[in-house]
């Protein structure tokens, strides 16, 4: 089993299965020789912009939690490039402008990827989902939800339960600083920080290991990192172009935002609008249907290969088609966990397994190789100390060792499919799927009270919900720093040092806010109250037997999107004019795709008309067009969002909704 394309020259993109080239960022050349540092000189320059790299990881992560959580703003910091990382790359842009012989394009983007890699820590899936499930079934436990059977089972050091600590938790109007709350959550936090930090160098650590063979052998496009690369490296000869895309993008958000303020001005809309249950029978029947036309989607979308943003456009619609087609034949129904035919969520679950399978069988050469290396075989002790940290904290719970083993060890796997589609299609969300449905279909003896107080402990990074996990960004991490000349070192001692300050911040901040505030107040965002509370929700279904474990319907299905993975990617690399990239099925399957595959098929017609009528010479002139687009878009949405928080006020959301 080969990877995912062909061997292509090294000036062409593997993933595209075509001899379709990298984007170069408009640039005459590639980013990465026009960043390329002159010896060694670079080393020693970047000391400063490490230290306020580092300094300002946990700034950030501040921010963008008050923003989200207090004022309502878009989501700073889940995407995959990130807001609040633009923010502070546009930010340093201008300063360059000004300062140009204090701020060269490696200290700019080395600060840069210190805010990028680190941000997410902050956000939903890590903290903002974390610090409220570890006080949610103290608070929401009632005679109704008998979650009182379940708060034995919860260790000591996992949570406080003071009645008074949890009120003020939830309800706010009280002090973190009190000598009783502080003390009562400093071992769960500290318990809980280290859980942090052993996940992100886990993922660190599989991000060094199978990144060579991404950017070289298959040689991904990495379509997140161009973004930067292009801000930063812009020529003179792109910059007409690059202001043409992000005077459109920030007149149609502007207008927007003005229309939000004040009704009577009409809006363009490009936020999303369902229509699906709007249409005739049996067409209803495709279930929730979205279309939006979000700028920066469009020209985030425009740096993904062709054929994948047509295989990601397709799939999904046929996705679709099977709802109807069920319906049709009468085959529509609820299953027994709540998931009726076609079982998209399950052949989801199959997909992503092949697709990880593909990824590790593919990498096996490179893999047995950096084991003779000595950096990589650090890389590879690190990795083992941090995953048997991970399984030491889930026995920790209460959970048996093979749940234990199947959790960490599949989300670990599954975040490399995460990380090879992250930098093969640059999907503004990441991909994910509920790892804990394979745990309790695979566990023997079916789930025990203890295994699923545990597995609902540890739902805050592992249901899905990837937006925010480290190894993806990591990957587009090191992208970025071989094109700027950065030392691999020198990254990873920014990220490792700005991840701790991260997490330190982000656990401080949320625990800081949520005393002044409340949880449970309308003075707060309910959707992470709600994340933590689900927790133990779904526990007390599955407990009662309305969501059982996995049946063989839904084992069928998964098994047929292990195949369809499988045999899309036979095709794909056997056959020449075959036009559907396996990619596109997994996307499609993950429902990652909801509110863009319309904008991903409008910069896929865009595209293929562009290299039809001027081929990659007229394409690479308008690059700087699409990154505009996206430049326009997250300007306004990071100029919003700061003055919501000057003004306590919630703003329009020019992304993601």
């Amino acid at each position: 089993m080969r990877a995912f394309g062909r061997t292509w020259p090294a000036s062409c993109s593997l993933v595209v299965g075509r001899s379709e080239p990298t984007p170069r960022a408009g640039a005459s050349v590639p980013p990465e020789r026009a960043l390329a540092p002159p010896g060694r000189r670079a080393g020693g320059s970047l000391t400063a912009a490490a230290w306020v790299g580092v300094a300002l990881a946990p700034l950030v992560c501040i921010w963008v939690f008050r923003a989200e959580i207090l004022y309502h703003s878009a989501d700073l910091a889940s995407n995959a490039l990130s807001l609040a990382a633009v923010g502070v790359l546009l930010v340093l842009l201008a300063l360059r402008a000004i300062l140009p012989r204090l701020l060269s394009a490696r200290r700019v983007l080395l600060i840069y990827a210190a805010v990028a890699g680190t941000v997410g820590i902050c956000t939903m899936g890590m903290v903002q989902f974390l610090i409220t499930t570890l006080a949610a079934p103290f608070w929401f436990a009632s005679p109704s939800n008998r979650w009182q059977e379940f708060l034995p089972l919860i260790p000591a050091w996992a949570a406080p339960r003071s009645p008074e600590v949890v009120r003020g938790f939830f309800l706010g109007r009280s002090s973190l600083y009190a000598p009783g709350v502080w003390r009562a959550w400093l071992t769960p936090a500290l318990a809980w920080g280290a859980f942090l930090a052993a996940l992100l160098a886990a993922q660190y650590c599989l991000a060094h290991l199978f990144y060579p063979r991404w950017a070289r052998q298959e040689r991904l496009a990495f379509p997140v990192v161009q973004v930067p690369l292009a801000l930063v490296n812009a020529g003179a000869s792109g910059r007409g172009a690059l202001l043409a895309g992000a005077g459109i993008a920030l007149a149609v958000q502007g207008l927007n935002t003005v229309h939000h303020a004040v009704p009577a001005v009409p809006g363009l809309r490009v936020l999303p609008v369902e229509f699906g249950s709007t249409l005739p029978e049996p067409w209803n029947a495709v279930g929730t249907l979205w279309y939006s036309f979000y700028p920066c989607i469009i020209g985030l979308s425009a740096l993904v290969p062709t054929n994948i943003l047509f295989s990601c456009v397709f799939f999904f619609l046929l996705t679709k088609g099977e709802n109807v087609a069920a319906q049709v034949w009468g085959l529509r129904q609820v299953g027994p966990a709540g998931a009726g035919f076609p079982y998209g969520g399950e052949q989801a679950q199959g997909a992503v397994l092949a697709l990880v399978l593909v990824i590790v069988w593919s990498a096996r050469a490179s893999l047995r190789a950096s084991l003779r290396r000595p950096t990589d075989r650090a890389a590879w002790a690190v990795l083992a100390l941090a995953t048997a940290a991970l399984c030491g904290f889930g026995l920790a719970l209460g959970m048996r060792p093979v749940s234990v083993g199947l959790l960490f060890g599949l989300f670990l796997l599954f975040m490399l499919g995460c990380a090879w589609l992250r930098a093969a299609v640059g999907p503004v969300w990441n991909p994910g799927n509920d790892v804990a449905w394979w745990v309790r279909g695979v566990a023997a003896g079916g789930l025990t009270p203890a295994d699923g107080v545990g597995l609902a402990y540890l739902r805050w990074f592992s249901f899905g919900d990837w937006r925010a996990h480290g190894l993806p960004t990591y990957a587009d991490m090191m992208r970025l720093s071989e094109a700027a000349g950065i030392p691999r070192r020198r990254l990873a001692g920014v990220l490792a040092a700005g991840s701790l300050l991260g997490i330190l911040a982000s656990l401080w901040v949320a625990l800081d806010v949520y005393y002044r505030y409340g949880a449970a107040t309308a003075l707060t965002d309910p959707w992470r109250t709600y994340q933590g509370r689900l927790a133990f929700e779904n526990l007390r279904s599955q407990m009662d037997g309305v969501a059982p474990a996995p049946d063989l319907p839904q084992w069928e299905a998964a098994a047929f999107g292990l195949l369809a993975v499988l045999l899309l990617q036979g095709a794909n690399n056997r056959l020449l004019w075959w036009p559907w990239h396996p990619a596109g099925f997994v996307m499609a399957q993950t429902g990652s795709l909801e509110w863009f595959w319309c904008p991903m098929a409008i910069a896929g017609v865009a595209k293929a008309l562009i290299l039809r009528a001027g081929g990659m010479r007229l394409y690479h002139r308008a690059l700087p067009f699409f990154v505009g687009l996206i430049l326009g878009d997250y300007a306004l949405s990071v100029a919003l969002a700061l003055v919501g928080a000057a003004l306590r006020l919630p703003m329009y959301k020019p992304f993601p909704i």
